[in-house]
């Protein structure tokens, strides 16, 4: 009994994964990272499954794709190392609002580099499944 207790505290003091993957994360920013990593890495498959069919982006410099445009553009960059900052996670219903400040190295039409972007997306759950539904990047202007 005692075992059972100890084990049970445990498991329930575990938080969020460590190392979040597409399985096992646990809210919107993780899911938002996720996103950006698998563009990093060039893990189409992972990028395709968690964009909506409806998806619609809009690149820094107002560009609008939907979501075969998305991965085509993202497909030809160079993404090097990225961080997210000042991220807030709004639940809209079923739904997720991200907000942050987006920092990255990249080699991308639309995407001035190194650059400073605002990033909104929206997350939605289909069928117990996060999937990415619109987002959209614009430069940090410097004053």
């Amino acid at each position: 009994m005692l075992i059972v207790m100890v084990f049970s505290l445990i498991a329930g003091c575990a938080g969020e994964p460590k190392h979040p993957t597409w399985k096992n994360a646990t809210g919107a920013e993780q899911n938002e990272r996720l996103m950006w990593q698998s563009i990093q890495k060039k893990d189409w498959l992972n990028v395709q499954s968690h964009l909506s069919p409806m998806f619609i982006g809009v690149m820094a410099d107002g560009q609008m794709f939907d979501r075969a445009g998305w991965l085509q553009q993202w497909q030809s960059a160079q993404l090097g190392e990225f961080s997210l900052g000042e991220v807030e996670v709004h639940p809209e219903g079923a739904d997720m609002k991200v907000t942050y400040i987006f920092h990255v190295q990249a080699s991308t039409p639309g995407l001035p580099s190194p650059g400073g972007f605002r990033v909104l997306s929206l997350w939605q759950d289909v069928k117990g499944r996060w999937m990415l539904s619109a987002t959209s990047v614009t430069a940090i202007q410097s004053r």
